[in-house]
Protein backbone atom coordinates (compact mmCIF):
# COMPACT_ATOMS: atom_id res chain seq x y z
CA UNK A 1 0.00 0.00 0.00
CA UNK A 2 1.53 3.62 -1.29
CA UNK A 3 2.43 5.44 2.58
CA UNK A 4 -0.08 7.86 2.81
CA UNK A 5 0.47 10.39 5.50
CA UNK A 6 -2.51 11.70 8.25
CA UNK A 7 -2.39 14.91 6.82
CA UNK A 8 -2.85 13.95 2.97
CA UNK A 9 -5.44 11.29 4.12
CA UNK A 10 -7.80 13.80 5.86
CA UNK A 11 -7.13 16.01 2.54
CA UNK A 12 -8.32 12.83 0.31
CA UNK A 13 -10.76 11.83 2.26
CA UNK A 14 -12.59 16.03 2.31
CA UNK A 15 -12.00 15.86 -1.69
CA UNK A 16 -13.95 12.30 -1.85
CA UNK A 17 -16.86 13.90 0.58
CA UNK A 18 -17.32 16.09 -1.91
CA UNK A 19 -17.89 13.53 -5.16
CA UNK A 20 -14.36 14.06 -6.80
CA UNK A 21 -13.72 11.09 -7.95
CA UNK A 22 -10.26 11.55 -9.30
CA UNK A 23 -9.67 11.61 -5.29
CA UNK A 24 -10.62 8.42 -4.56
CA UNK A 25 -9.42 6.63 -7.59
CA UNK A 26 -5.99 7.09 -5.55
CA UNK A 27 -7.93 6.11 -2.22
CA UNK A 28 -8.61 3.03 -4.15
CA UNK A 29 -5.37 2.61 -5.47
CA UNK A 30 -3.81 3.30 -2.25
CA UNK A 31 -5.85 0.58 -0.42
CA UNK A 32 -6.72 -1.76 -3.32
CA UNK A 33 -3.86 -4.31 -2.22
CA UNK A 34 -4.42 -4.31 1.09
CA UNK A 35 -8.39 -5.19 1.00
CA UNK A 36 -7.50 -7.60 -1.99
CA UNK A 37 -4.87 -9.26 0.55
CA UNK A 38 -7.36 -9.81 3.71
CA UNK A 39 -10.41 -10.86 1.59
CA UNK A 40 -8.24 -13.34 -0.24
CA UNK A 41 -6.87 -14.57 3.48
CA UNK A 42 -10.26 -14.44 4.61
CA UNK A 43 -12.35 -16.57 1.99
CA UNK A 44 -9.34 -18.57 -0.02
CA UNK A 45 -10.94 -17.75 -3.55
CA UNK A 46 -9.55 -14.99 -5.75
CA UNK A 47 -12.83 -14.44 -7.30
CA UNK A 48 -15.03 -13.92 -4.26
CA UNK A 49 -11.90 -11.68 -2.92
CA UNK A 50 -12.24 -9.24 -6.10
CA UNK A 51 -15.97 -8.93 -5.14
CA UNK A 52 -15.33 -8.07 -2.07
CA UNK A 53 -12.91 -5.70 -3.12
CA UNK A 54 -15.55 -4.17 -5.32
CA UNK A 55 -18.11 -4.31 -2.84
CA UNK A 56 -16.08 -2.51 -0.12
CA UNK A 57 -14.76 0.50 -1.96
CA UNK A 58 -18.63 0.58 -3.29
CA UNK A 59 -19.67 0.73 0.80
CA UNK A 60 -16.73 2.99 1.72
CA UNK A 61 -17.83 5.37 -1.16
CA UNK A 62 -21.05 6.20 -0.20
CA UNK A 63 -20.49 5.75 3.99
CA UNK A 64 -17.30 8.31 3.98
CA UNK A 65 -19.74 10.32 5.73
CA UNK A 66 -19.56 7.95 8.23
CA UNK A 67 -15.58 7.88 9.00
CA UNK A 68 -14.36 9.20 11.98
CA UNK A 69 -10.77 10.40 11.59
CA UNK A 70 -9.98 9.44 15.35
CA UNK A 71 -9.63 5.79 13.60
CA UNK A 72 -6.71 5.47 11.10
CA UNK A 73 -8.43 4.60 7.56
CA UNK A 74 -6.95 1.40 7.18
CA UNK A 75 -8.72 0.44 10.08
CA UNK A 76 -11.79 1.40 9.05
CA UNK A 77 -11.43 -0.01 5.55
CA UNK A 78 -9.95 -3.16 7.08
CA UNK A 79 -13.28 -2.97 9.09
CA UNK A 80 -15.50 -3.15 6.00
CA UNK A 81 -13.56 -5.30 4.43
CA UNK A 82 -14.42 -7.87 7.49
CA UNK A 83 -17.47 -7.47 8.11
CA UNK A 84 -18.37 -8.17 4.30
CA UNK A 85 -16.10 -11.01 4.12
CA UNK A 86 -17.81 -12.55 7.59
CA UNK A 87 -20.98 -12.31 6.13
CA UNK A 88 -19.94 -14.19 2.95
CA UNK A 89 -18.40 -16.97 5.04
CA UNK A 90 -21.42 -17.44 7.37
CA UNK A 91 -24.25 -17.96 3.73
CA UNK A 92 -21.91 -19.54 1.52
CA UNK A 93 -20.75 -22.92 1.65
CA UNK A 94 -17.12 -22.75 0.29
CA UNK A 95 -15.20 -25.04 -1.50
CA UNK A 96 -11.68 -25.12 -0.32
CA UNK A 97 -8.65 -26.01 -2.93
CA UNK A 98 -8.16 -29.94 -2.73
CA UNK A 99 -5.51 -31.43 -0.68
CA UNK A 100 -2.87 -31.80 -3.65
CA UNK A 101 -3.51 -28.28 -4.62
CA UNK A 102 -0.85 -25.53 -3.67
CA UNK A 103 -1.01 -21.91 -2.25
CA UNK A 104 0.74 -19.42 -4.01
CA UNK A 105 4.21 -19.58 -2.17
CA UNK A 106 5.10 -17.25 -0.06
CA UNK A 107 8.92 -15.67 -0.18
CA UNK A 108 11.24 -17.35 2.49
CA UNK A 109 14.77 -15.84 3.38
CA UNK A 110 17.65 -17.16 5.02
CA UNK A 111 21.00 -19.26 4.28
CA UNK A 112 19.75 -22.51 6.06
CA UNK A 113 17.74 -23.84 2.93
CA UNK A 114 16.30 -26.86 4.60
CA UNK A 115 14.93 -24.84 7.98
CA UNK A 116 13.62 -21.94 4.81
CA UNK A 117 11.84 -24.84 3.12
CA UNK A 118 10.82 -26.62 6.69
CA UNK A 119 9.03 -23.21 7.57
CA UNK A 120 7.28 -22.29 4.48
CA UNK A 121 5.80 -26.17 4.22
CA UNK A 122 4.57 -24.84 8.14
CA UNK A 123 3.21 -21.57 6.79
CA UNK A 124 1.75 -23.07 4.13
CA UNK A 125 -0.30 -25.94 6.73
CA UNK A 126 -1.00 -22.97 9.03
CA UNK A 127 -2.48 -21.02 5.38
CA UNK A 128 -4.93 -24.20 4.47
CA UNK A 129 -5.90 -25.39 7.78
CA UNK A 130 -6.80 -21.57 8.77
CA UNK A 131 -9.53 -22.17 5.88
CA UNK A 132 -11.41 -24.82 8.11
CA UNK A 133 -11.73 -22.17 10.95
CA UNK A 134 -15.24 -20.96 11.80
CA UNK A 135 -15.75 -17.86 10.67
CA UNK A 136 -15.05 -15.91 13.80
CA UNK A 137 -11.92 -17.29 14.53
CA UNK A 138 -10.59 -17.35 11.14
CA UNK A 139 -10.85 -13.57 10.86
CA UNK A 140 -9.57 -12.76 14.16
CA UNK A 141 -6.35 -14.91 13.44
CA UNK A 142 -6.15 -13.37 9.77
CA UNK A 143 -5.86 -9.99 11.57
CA UNK A 144 -3.98 -10.88 14.51
CA UNK A 145 -1.34 -13.52 12.97
CA UNK A 146 -1.47 -12.64 9.30
CA UNK A 147 -1.78 -9.28 9.43
CA UNK A 148 -0.54 -8.71 12.43
CA UNK A 149 -2.45 -6.04 14.00
CA UNK A 150 -2.78 -5.02 17.14
CA UNK A 151 -5.28 -6.30 19.50
CA UNK A 152 -6.77 -2.65 19.75
CA UNK A 153 -6.95 -2.49 15.94
CA UNK A 154 -8.59 -6.21 15.86
CA UNK A 155 -10.85 -4.61 18.54
CA UNK A 156 -11.70 -1.70 16.32
CA UNK A 157 -12.68 -3.57 13.40
CA UNK A 158 -14.29 -6.63 14.98
CA UNK A 159 -16.40 -4.63 17.67
CA UNK A 160 -15.31 -7.73 20.10
CA UNK A 161 -13.62 -6.80 23.25
CA UNK A 162 -10.06 -7.69 23.80
CA UNK A 163 -10.44 -10.98 26.36
CA UNK A 164 -13.14 -11.96 23.80
CA UNK A 165 -9.93 -11.56 20.92
CA UNK A 166 -7.85 -13.60 22.82
CA UNK A 167 -10.05 -16.35 23.73
CA UNK A 168 -10.91 -16.65 20.46
CA UNK A 169 -7.22 -16.29 18.71
CA UNK A 170 -6.38 -18.97 21.36
CA UNK A 171 -8.80 -21.19 20.03
CA UNK A 172 -7.47 -20.82 16.46
CA UNK A 173 -4.57 -21.30 17.31
CA UNK A 174 -5.17 -24.11 19.27
CA UNK A 175 -7.48 -25.66 16.37
CA UNK A 176 -4.32 -25.34 13.79
CA UNK A 177 -1.88 -26.36 16.30
CA UNK A 178 -3.64 -30.03 16.44
CA UNK A 179 -4.29 -30.22 12.85
CA UNK A 180 -0.96 -29.83 12.38
CA UNK A 181 0.11 -32.30 15.11
CA UNK A 182 -2.30 -34.93 13.83
CA UNK A 183 0.27 -35.21 10.51
CA UNK A 184 3.51 -34.98 12.76
CA UNK A 185 3.09 -36.13 16.16
CA UNK A 186 6.60 -35.43 17.25
CA UNK A 187 6.00 -31.42 16.96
Amino acid sequence: MAMIKQEEMEQLIGRCRKKDSSAFAMLVSAFQPLVFRVAFRLLCDEDEAKDVVQDTFIKVWLSLDKYRKEYRFSTWIYKITCNLCYDRLRTMRHVFPAEGEEFASIPVTGDDVETSVANQQLRELILRYTQDLPPRQRMVFTLRDVEELEVGEVEAITGLPPEKIKSILYLARKNIRNRINQLSPER
